[in-house]
Formats: structure tokens, C-alpha cells, sequence
């Protein structure tokens, strides 16, 4: 893993999210003036599609710093350079993308809509702008707490939050604020909204606006999203960065291993990749190891190995030590929900 400090953000996102889902609209004039100009096609009720924002590989580290240096803005952000606690904006965001298996892309988006920072080609002015780019720590005018200062801190409190309406959604059906796939809402801005999936019902939970051609809103990010996702040749989640076993899923589609057709159990935090299995699961270069659990009278199912010692298991999951299938003698460390 990076050096980013997930830990820290994560022990102090509950607090945070409070104010993370309140923070204001940005100023129209920290944006760049082609992030209003909007195509067709938008859809309240699909602001980005599942799959697509869940998709932690398909965009790596190589094309985020080639798309910072040459955004869709004609310059170079000062992003492409920028270090917080020594820690490169780019490694933030692919460590943020890989402990809460969200697209990378979001992090783009919402460092721009939020506070123009892919447009900026210098650092800009007031600092918070970047050390408290997403508003975690900060509590209205009761100022800033220092211990969110960072865009890597800020990064992952961002993600932790979207992640928490991710698995509160998997586990309930709808996010803490009642956001929910087929649940009709209102907006703040007075748009009756029914989010089509959980990613949706997320990017309510943390803006509930949506705002069409001004700034602050899920317009905006879905514009922005469409106009960075063209930049990057983005598509959507390829075979390439077809989900692994234990990796973050929304449909068995997703779910795909050396060529063998996986299982995605939405029931679990985020989705889950796994796989039925009798004993041995499949196993590949690059990718986490895995272990065929013996989950009682269901069978066996694959699950990615994780390290006592320096457990690197994503939001939701934990590692456990657990029984081998048909060889309860035999046991190893997994990602458990």
C-alpha cells in the first residue's frame, strides 16, 4: 500500500461524514468555464452506474498522472506534482481507489466540482481549497481541524464515505439519509429523484442536489464525469479489470478469473467476488491469492488470502482465520465479511 494514512482518515470519517454530506456548493468561479458546458443524455436518476464507479483497476496510477499533465483544459494541473505528507496526489488516489474499490475517476471529479483543482495549474489560493478539499474536519465556521489537513487524508475521508453509503445500501437497502435504489426522494434543490442502483443512491447521500448546468450538484459530476471518462478513452470496466476474488463487485458480470465466469454475492459489503468451489480456487499472477472457505451446510467458496500480521482487507472485511473446505484440519487467513 501507499503511504497515504488510512487508518487516521478512517477513524475519524464517522465523524466527518456529517459534515462531508452537508459541505456547500463550490463557487462557480473555481471552475473552469467548459465544466458547465454539458451534453445530453443526463439522468437524475443514474448519476454514474454501479459498476463503473466501483471499478477500482480498470484507470491505473500510468493514466491518472498522464491525464494531470495534460487535462482536458489544454494545461497541466499542479496535482500532476503535488505531495502531501509525502504522498503524491496520484498514489492517494489509487490507494484510495484500492481500500474502498471505487474508480479512481470519482476522486478526478470531485477534486474538481468540489474545489477546481484539476483546472488549477498552480496551488491555489486559500489552501484549504486543497488541504481541505472535500470539507472533512471542517465544521462550518467553526473553522478546520488540522488532523484532516491533507489531499491525501481528504481523499480517503471522501472515499470512506462514499464506501459507508456503498455497504449501507448492500446491507439495508438504503443509505443512513434513506437513499435507496427505488426509493423516490426529494433533493434539496427540489428534484424528485429514484436512484436506479446503490452508486447513485450514494452520490445523493453525500450531495443531495442536482442542480442541471450549475455548479455544486450531481449534474456537474455526471458532466464531468462523461467529459474526464472521454479523456481517459474510459469505457467502463474491462476484462482486464474484470473483478478478482475478493474484490468489490455489483454484478456476477464483473466477476471474472483467468476465464473462469465468477460469482458476485451482493449481500456482502460492496458485492463480493467469489466463487463455489470443492477445494482449490483459481489463482493468477498480480492477483491476491485465494482460499476455498468452508462457509457449513452452503459449501465451499473462494475467498483472497489477507496477512495476520498487516491485514490488508478492504471496508466491510476482516481477516479471520477459517477452515478449508472437505478438510476442516487445514486453515488460512481470508478477507471475511
Amino acid at each position: 500500500m501507499f503511504g497515504v494514512r488510512p487508518a487516521l482518515a478512517r477513524g475519524i470519517a464517522a465523524g466527518a461524514l456529517v459534515v462531508a454530506c452537508s459541505t456547500t456548493p463550490a463557487e462557480t468561479s473555481v471552475l473552469q468555464s467548459s465544466d458547465l458546458v454539458g451534453g445530453g443524455g443526463f439522468d437524475a436518476n443514474e448519476i454514474v452506474a454501479s459498476a463503473a464507479m466501483q471499478d477500482q483497476a480498470t484507470v491505473d496510477a500510468a493514466e491518472l498522472s498522464a491525464f494531470l499533465r495534460a487535462t482536458p483544459y489544454g494545461q497541466a494541473s499542479f496535482l500532476s506534482t503535488y505531495s502531501s505528507h509525502g504522498v503524491s496526489a496520484v498514489s492517494a488516489m489509487v490507494t484510495a481507489a484500492q481500500t474502498y474499490a471505487l474508480n479512481p475517476l470519482l476522486f478526478l471529479v470531485r477534486a474538481e466540482m468540489d474545489q477546481g483543482l484539476v483546472g488549477a495549474s498552480f496551488y491555489p489560493t486559500p489552501s484549504s481549497r486543497v488541504e481541505f478539499a472535500f470539507g472533512c474536519g471542517c465544521a462550518g465556521l467553526g473553522g478546520c481541524d488540522p488532523a484532516y489537513a491533507g489531499f491525501d487524508i481528504q481523499v480517503d475521508c471522501l472515499a470512506a464515505a462514499i464506501r459507508e453509503s456503498l455497504d449501507a445500501v448492500a446491507a439495508h437497502g438504503k443509505t443512513d439519509g434513506g437513499w435507496g435504489p427505488g426509493i423516490t426522494a426529494a433533493t434539496l434543490d427540489g428534484v424528485s429523484v429514484t436512484p436506479k442502483d446503490d452508486s447513485t443512491a450514494s452520490l445523493y447521500q453525500y450531495t443531495p442536489v442536482v442542480a442541471v448546468g450549475q455548479a455544486g450538484g450531481n449534474w456537474l459530476l455526471w458532466n464531468l464525469w462523461q467529459k474526464y471518462a472521454n479523456a481517459l478513452g474510459y469505457k467502463g470496466p474491462s476484462a482486464s479489470g474484470a473483478g478478482w476474488i475478493g474484490d468489490a463487485c455489483s454484478a456476477s458480470a464483473t466477476c471474472s478469473y483467468s476465464g473462469t465466469a465468477g460469482t458476485c454475492a451482493t449481500q456482502f459489503p460492496g458485492g463480493l467476488c467469489t466463487l463455489a468451489c470443492t477445494g482449490s480456487c483459481p489463482s493468477a499472477t498480480g492477483k491476491a491469492q485465494t482460499f476455498c472457505a468452508d462457509f457449513g451446510a452452503q459449501g465451499g467458496f473462494c475467498l483472497a488470502v489477507c496477512n495476520a500480521a498487516d491485514p490488508q482487507c478492504r471496508s466491510g472485511y476482516t481477516c479471520e482465520s477459517v477452515k478449508q473446505v472437505g478438510d476442516t484440519s487445514s486453515s488460512q487467513y481470508v478477507c471475511f465479511p
